[in-house]
């Protein structure tokens, strides 16, 4: 049991890094591109109900999947 908890907790540490890396590359790249075309050309998207939506949902369905394999893990 000890080991399988070793092992979530590495999995876990591993899934925050990807998703925290991979957040990370699209801020900067979307910051560059952004900065390379200069202007104020972009499209607005305030008022989107689908971006309001995944802001939502994503952070939660994040939290979730962290959370689902540990708790059946220590309850289970």
């Amino acid at each position: 049991m000890a080991e399988l908890l070793q092992n979530m907790r590495w999995i876990l540490m591993v899934l925050c890094l990807v998703v925290f890396a991979s957040v990370f590359v699209v801020m900067v790249a979307s910051m560059w591109l952004r900065h390379r075309r200069g202007g104020d050309h972009l499209p607005n998207f305030h008022g989107s109900v689908a971006v309001e939506i995944c802001w939502a949902v994503a952070p939660f369905a994040i939290v979730v999947m962290m959370v689902w394999p540990t708790a059946r893990a220590i309850l289970g």
